[in-house]
């Protein structure tokens, strides 16, 4: 059955389809958003009936899929104006919040929840929830699809939560991505996947221009004939309902179906239930089946869609992780190669010449993988001469520079006068102690006169040269040889003029 054969089959579903068209929603995904509203609009007397086993729950569990920003939550908005009704959402919480929500209370006078639709956009918080320790959260949600009893007994009674089978009517709305659904799939041996419907929210095929809002959907439900608590059993019409139900769990027995297929015609049975709910009938006749047939067709699609990119993300995972391991092994691989040849160049520095045995055992064990290409690299950079004798290959260092060995040269600056006239951050040569010694001495003498100076002139001119006098500049006198003289001698210089 093709999209527009299931959407033009009754008056209902053509509605679904126009408030998906206005909304610019899915419509698939519409019609599972729907049929979650009438689940949680049906009491939980209302049950399938025992063929195989006891009676079966209406609960259902809806996973809306697609990738992100694909309008998981737009489904939601459009089913409640297409199917308007007094439903209670909640938010999901842990296990023993679903038992607490319908836990009757202690106090008559307190109403009592029966029917709710726990909401869950994101499946990340269904990870999050589900990952806790000591969690019973999918558990619980596996016993809430079937209907049995709920919650915990515990020692004290404030902690105990008891919620007898058939007594509640819980659905629950998941947001679900590609690559996200690992807590769902994961469990596929303990049949988490099994009890879920999977709806896709995008479309292809969806038109520019929206269509007008259509009347809402009749919720009138079916009038029951029983009144009250009462069981009220869903009719199976057609007797090859009965006869496919005992076939697919005759295979399972036998080991001939699949494993996510395990609960796929109790999930077929509830939804035909619910179609022929939502057109205000209490008896499952050919239509309903047939178009049973074709949602749950969409909906193993969808599934077998998310597990088909839950693999291809998985294997570009798997792939940038063998990147990012090459990538670490290439540098720790050039890492001990260049330790490699530091040692070698070390080791040769040292003996000067030594044979390639030697060389290699005195690298260190981890090093030694890498002595081939290492001593490789140093000949062909010229840093290592290669000399082959009969005994083998020896190795030295090269006496020539390399290219990377030459250094071009910087420029020298001299420290010229005092040592405080250099300022910091010159890049300075200063002089021995020696020569700054007789720098110091030079520095001490008139530059004009050659006079000698004292300590404290700093000018490097004497008084008289440094008052504009016009001093001739001469040479300094050549150093006398120094002969004793007596005082007489003395006496008769100064009597005639000479200077001492």
């Amino acid at each position: 059955m093709t999209d527009d054969e299931f959407f033009s089959a009754t008056d209902e579903l053509k509605t679904i389809h126009q408030w998906a068209r206005a909304k610019y929603a899915a419509p698939w995904s519409v019609f599972w958003a729907v049929l979650l509203r009438v689940a949680a609009s049906v009491g939980p007397n209302v049950q399938l009936p025992g063929l195989i086993g006891g009676r079966a729950s209406l609960n259902l569990i809806v996973a809306f899929a697609s990738p992100s920003g694909g309008g998981k939550g737009i489904s939601d908005k459009v089913a409640r104006q297409a199917w308007p009704g007094e439903i209670e959402e909640l938010p999901l919480g842990s296990g023993e919040g679903i038992a607490a929500a319908f836990k009757k209370p202690d106090n008559d006078d307190e109403p009592h929840r029966t029917a709710a639709i726990f909401m869950c956009p994101e499946i990340d918080t269904l990870t999050g929830l589900a990952s806790r320790q000591g969690s019973v959260l999918l558990a619980q949600l596996k016993s809430m699809a079937m209907g049995e009893q709920i919650g915990q007994s515990n020692a004290s009674k404030a902690t105990s939560r008891i919620v007898p089978e058939h007594s509640y009517r819980a659905c629950l709305s998941v947001g679900a991505q590609p690559g996200h659904t690992g807590v769902v799939f994961d469990d596929t041996t303990g049949g988490t996947p099994q009890r879920i419907i999977w709806a896709l929210t995008i479309d292809p095929t969806m038109p520019e221009s929206p269509t007008p809002e259509p009347a809402p959907l009749d919720t009138t439900i079916p009038a029951w004939t029983p009144d009250g608590d009462k069981v009220v059993e869903i009719q199976y019409g057609l007797a090859e309902i009965a006869t496919t139900v005992i076939g697919a769990h005759l295979a399972r027995q036998r080991g001939e179906a699949d494993a996510l297929d395990g609960h796929a015609m109790l999930t077929r049975l509830k939804v035909a239930a619910l179609i022929a709910i939502m057109h205000r009938q209490s008896v499952v006749g050919e239509r309903e089946w047939r178009l049973s047939e074709a949602a749950m067709t969409k909906s193993d699609e969808t599934r077998e869609w998310l597990l088909r990119e839950a693999t291809r993300m998985d294997r570009e995972k798997n792939r940038a992780r063998a990147i990012t391991q090459a990538t670490r092994e290439e540098y720790f691989t050039d890492r001990m190669h260049d330790r490699a040849k530091a040692a070698l160049l070390r080791r040769l520095e040292k003996v000067d010449e030594e044979s390639a045995g030697k060389l290699r055992g005195q690298l260190k064990a981890n090093l030694r993988e890498h002595f081939g290409s290492a001593i490789a690299e140093l000949v062909y950079e010229g840093a290592v001469l290669e000399i082959p004798t009969e005994r083998g290959t020896r190795y030295s260092v090269s006496k020539s520079p390399t290219l990377d060995q030459v250094q071009p040269m910087k420029e020298q600056v001299k420290c010229v006068g005092l040592r405080s006239n250099v300022g910091p951050g010159v890049d300075s040569n200063p002089a021995s102690e020696a020569e700054m010694s007789r720098s110091s001495v030079a520095a001490r003498r008139c530059t004009v006169c050659f006079l000698d100076l004292p300590a404290a002139n700093l000018t490097g001119v004497c008084d008289d040269c440094g008052d504009g006098e016009q001093i001739q500049r001469r040479e300094p006198a050549p150093a006398r040889e120094l002969r004793p003289v007596t005082m007489g001698q003395l006496e008769r210089r100064r009597l005639k003029g000479l200077a001492v």
